[in-house]
């Protein structure tokens, strides 16, 4: 690779920043690579080393696409061009003193003599407008191909696997289908968005040369037509791609078959060193095959050709304009978080917890809900389940991997009133009481119900000893409903003095309070599950509100 020396100085946008020679039309065309620098043409070919090319600027290796070249930058080339007319226009000698000065010049004038001066700037508009549906056109391009190329690598490694291991055939095969199915799909959207784009050039340079008002107004309406045919285009290829239950499905059968490739080697190996009167080995099992959700949405297909099924537990393919076709490729493929990792908090898990992409998946009685997980004061904490899948891309594991199935644990809820932002309340749970294990369960909802959204309604003994406020009614949020989830809440009752932050109850009723104020007078006999370890002064300021029934439980979970 030819060493080329970038300069401190290149900030000029009509130069190339490696070789710092003035962009043209020919030779030294701007070109556009995929972390959005541009280099020249010729640098751009010095830089090439075994069909990848290093960014001088951010240090970033890009794969040369098909055809040899990155994409011609355009709104470059169109921002020269008009800094050039400017400066010529502002050089230039009076109309007497251009004759025979140039065809160029003369046919340009010519052809702008029947504008009026609004309609040539509307004009450059609308040539702004296409120059830029272009530039789309040729990014989506570029992501189609880096697309298909990952496509194609990976029908080439299955075909492999699948001559290396008789085993999962089967499943080889269906997955190797997947992937050709996909990429088919990808090849008529590529050529789409080619002709999009070659129409679009067409249209741009019938906006240069359009002479009267008449002709204009045609072609204006030529480009309000092919502009919007080219954003539904790139709409679908933001849609369609990548299908994620078809990589799903190919990353989990790749992985079985060399799981299983290596496990037959090692146990080859063996046969090889034992001798022939010690019992054999059994055969290396065969891995399940990787089960759909009828609830996951998939793109539309050929319906005489069925599909293999794809695995429920991985993100839909969602369109999400901010990453690219590779980028969302990434985070498909990239595997679920393990709970030793999430235990351990490695960097890749923390680096997922801060960026909102982890979440825990439970299923009761068919239903499938998510539980965020966030990382808080360097604690990672599971909030209540809820309907709503999690984003694309999203690292997902079971719920029973990282909650406990009972107390000792910590667990919080997040309280709010009118003119009070939300505050949090950690409350640490006994073992070995029904109620504790209830508590935890409407914690996390995983039992259907949660403290989300109930509210706080009755405060007793206000301002004296033994304040306490009660709460945990999701039925009816006036302390008439059971919210009974386990038998046995009344078991395990105990006789003492009541101190600020026990959490309680008492009788059948699945209720719960918090003392605020010790009371070292009378003893109450009383189920004490858990204690407030974290604010109870924000528990203790919700008593003291005037209206005890405003203040709200907007969230819960437990720290995990």
């Amino acid at each position: 690779m030819a060493a080329c020396q970038l300069s401190t100085k290149g900030d000029n946008p009509e130069e190339c920043p490696v070789c710092l020679t003035g962009f043209d039309d020919l030779v030294q065309r701007p070109r556009t690579l995929p972390c959005g620098h541009t280099v020249c043409t010729l640098c751009s070919d010095k830089l090439k080393e075994q069909g990848r090319v290093t960014c001088p600027e951010c240090r970033v290796t890009h794969a040369v696409p098909e055809g040899g070249q990155f994409p011609v930058c355009y709104t470059i080339e169109a921002l020269i061009r008009r800094l050039r007319d400017g400066k010529a226009a502002e050089a230039s000698p009076p109309p007497s003193a251009g004759k025979g000065k140039g065809a160029a010049g003369s046919a340009g004038k010519k052809g702008a003599a029947g504008l009026s001066k609004k309609m040539r700037s509307f004009l450059q508009e609308q040539e702004a407008t296409v120059v830029a549906a272009i530039t789309a056109c040729q990014e989506a391009q570029s992501q189609l191909d880096q697309y298909e190329a990952t496509l194609t690598g990976w029908v080439e490694r299955q075909q492999q696997l699948e001559d290396s291991l008789q085993g999962l055939m089967d499943q080889s095969r269906s997955s190797r289908e997947l992937l050709q199915q996909e990429r088919f799909r990808v090849a008529p959207k590529r050529k789409e968005a080619k002709k999009k784009e070659q129409e679009l050039q067409t249209v741009r340079e019938k906006l240069r040369t359009r002479a009267t008002e008449q002709e204009a107004l045609k072609v204006l309406a030529t480009v309000f037509h092919l502009t919007g045919e080219v954003e539904q285009v790139l709409e679908e290829c933001q849609q369609c791609f990548p299908d994620a239950g078809i990589l799903t499905t190919a990353r989990k059968v790749r992985e079985a078959s060399s799981a299983a490739l290596e496990a037959a080697q090692a146990v080859q190996a063996a046969l090889e060193t034992v001798s022939i009167e010690e019992p054999r080995p059994q055969s290396v099992p065969e891995e399940p095959r990787p089960q759909s959700d009828p609830e996951e949405p998939r793109p539309q297909s050929d319906p005489e050709e069925p599909r293999p099924q794809s695995d429920p537990e991985e993100p839909s393919s969602q369109s999400d304009p901010d990453l690219t076709i590779m980028e969302k490729v990434q985070f498909i493929l990239e595997p679920s978080l393990k709970a030793e990792d999430f235990r351990s908090l490695t960097e890749r898990t923390r680096s997922l917890l801060q960026a909102g992409r982890v979440f825990a998946v439970h299923q009761v009685e068919g239903q499938r809900r998510h539980a965020r997980i966030s990382l808080e004061a360097g604690r990672p904490c599971l909030h209540a389940l809820a309907d709503h899948p999690p984003p694309l891309g999203a690292s997902t594991l079971q719920v029973s991997q990282v909650v406990p199935p009972s107390p000792p644990c910590t667990v919080f809820l997040d309280l709010s009133w009118p003119g009070r932002a939300p505050r949090r309340v950690h409350i640490r749970l006994s073992p070995d009481t029904q109620r504790g294990r209830q508590f935890l369960m409407l914690c996390t909802g995983q039992r259907g119900p949660s403290y989300r959204g109930t509210r706080l309604y009755e405060v007793g003994w206000k301002g004296t000893p033994g304040e306490c406020v009660w709460g945990g009614d999701y039925e009816s949020n006036d302390g008439k409903g059971k919210c009974v989830l386990l038998p046995g809440l009344e078991e395990g009752g105990e006789d003492r003095p009541w101190r600020a932050g026990d959490v309680w109850g008492e009788g059948r009723q699945g209720v719960f309070a918090i003392t605020t104020r010790d009371d070292q007078g009378d003893v109450l006999r009383c189920c004490f599950f858990g204690e407030v370890v974290e604010g109870l002064h924000v528990v203790a300021e919700a008593a003291q509100h005037s209206d005890i029934k405003e203040v709200t439980v907007v969230d819960c979970g437990v720290v995990l």
